[in-house]
Order: structure tokens, then sequence, then C-alpha cells
């Protein structure tokens, strides 16, 4: 599957957001001038969301859905997601919305109006995080296990699913441990897109031997005594897009992305 193109450049000076796992964890964001009483600081207000969400939600679906068909996948968008439309959070609002964007897809089968209306669908999530990328040197195992949980850190922040936070975790696992058997060092780059479609992209890039047997290699014809043959392999298995650009001495560069729905 080719790689559609990415929202910007990868940044060459590291991560784009907050600190990387590799700064030791995330950093407190409180901020600055909060109303206090004498008592300490006032606790923050919840933002409910309110009903309209489940009317602006319809409002999109009108255009590509019949009403019967809408009704049906924001119902089943709220059980799925488990929320009470009266009293939705921010939180709660992201998780409704993934739950429609995967039943949309079930009903809307023109590419073009179905990339329209997952668009608009996250256009109404105005306070997702903002796209950035945690790149993390990989030597030893240890930054692989800082690789994971960059990755682990960025799925939390997007509300990724469980299963879908342990496949993208278990592929950073296979590229890192690569780099480090066969290349020596290199770089995990992790990052969270927003289009076209939301993603975790994950980035792996060495300057080392490359690989001259690529294909044999994913055909599965190919066993190495470290495994590398099922290391990519799974790691494709695993994503929804896959890319490698490698040549012998030249290094290699895979890019997976797991999309969010």
């Amino acid at each position: 599957m080719k790689i559609p193109p990415r929202d910007g450049p990868p940044s060459s000076g590291g991560a784009t957001g907050p600190p990387s796992s590799r700064s030791g964890g995330p950093v407190s964001t409180r901020m600055p001038g909060s109303p206090q009483s004498a008592r300490g600081p006032t606790p923050p207000t919840p933002q409910i969301v309110g009903r309209s969400i489940t009317d602006q939600i319809e409002t999109v679906l009108a255009q590509f859905l019949s009403p019967a068909v809408r009704k049906s996948v924001i119902d089943c968008g709220i059980r799925q997601a488990k929320v009470d439309p009266l009293y939705a959070r921010e939180g709660d609002l992201r998780r409704l919305l993934v739950e429609v964007k995967r039943g949309v897809k079930l009903f809307v089968r023109d590419q073009a109006q179905l990339d329209r209306c997952i668009t608009e669908l996250g256009e109404l999530d105005h306070a997702a995080p903002a796209p950035r990328e945690i790149t993390i040197d990989v030597r030893n195992e240890e930054d692989v296990l800082r690789a994971r949980s960059a990755g682990r850190e960025l799925c939390i922040e997007h509300l990724v699913s469980d299963v879908l936070q342990t496949k993208i975790v278990t592929a950073i696992s296979e590229l890192g441990r690569n780099i480090v058997r066969y290349a020596g060092n290199g770089q995990i780059i992790v990052r969270s897109l927003t289009s076209p479609m939301r993603a975790i992209e994950i980035i792996a890039q060495d300057h080392g031997p490359g690989i001259s047997n690529l294909q044999e290699i994913l055909s599965g014809k190919y066993r190495s005594r470290h495994g590398m043959g099922a290391g990519l392999r799974g790691t494709k298995a695993l994503m929804d897009a896959f890319d490698v650009k490698t040549a012998p001495g030249a290094g290699t560069t895979v890019t997976v992305r797991k999309y969010l729905g």
C-alpha cells in the first residue's frame, strides 16, 4: 500500500511538540495566571459538550446517509463509545466521533464522499490534540523501550483503543530491534497525523548496510537467525500502510502508519 503524503516534513531538530519520552517524562502544563483562592487553586469545571453534538453529527451525516441509516450510525456510536449525549465531555465526544466514523465507513462506498465525511466529522472535535512527533535515537534495547513509551504516549493522547495501541507499540519494537541488530544505530520517529486521516506514523531510519534481498524477506522465503524477515513481515501485517526504502550500503528507512478512524 502506497504511503499517502504526510502533513509536513519531519522536524530535523527532533520533536515538534511537548518533550519526548527521552526527556524523562511529561512536563506539567498548568496554565499561568490561573485564579487561586486563599485555600489553593480553584478546581477546573469540566466542559460539557451538550446534547447538540448529536445534532451537529447528524447535520454532517445528512449529506451522505439517509435519515434511518444516520440515526442507526449515531445510536450505535453512542452505545459503543458508552457516552451520555446529555453530559458528553470533550473526551467522550472524541470517542463518539471515532465510533461514528467507523459506522460511516460501512455505508459510504464512494471514497471521495467518505473522505469528505470523515474530514467534516473531525472538524467537530475542536479539542483534538495537535499533530506532533517524538524522535528517539536508537542504539540499544533501552532506547527501543523509550520508543515504545513514545508511541504509547501518543496513543493515549489520541484516545487510541487498546487493540490498536498494542499493534502500534509492537511495530515500534520490531523496527527498533532491527536497527539495533543490523545497523547498530538509527532513529525512530513517532508522529501523530490528522490529514488525510487520523493516524500514528512510525519512521525507522538508519545508515547501516541496507537490505539487499528485501523482496525475498517480505515474501517469507528468507529466514535469518535473528528473525529479521519475520519482524518486517509482521510489522507489515500489523499496519495499514507500509513502505521500505533501502539500498546496499545506503541504509534503510521503513515508514508505516496505523489509521485511527
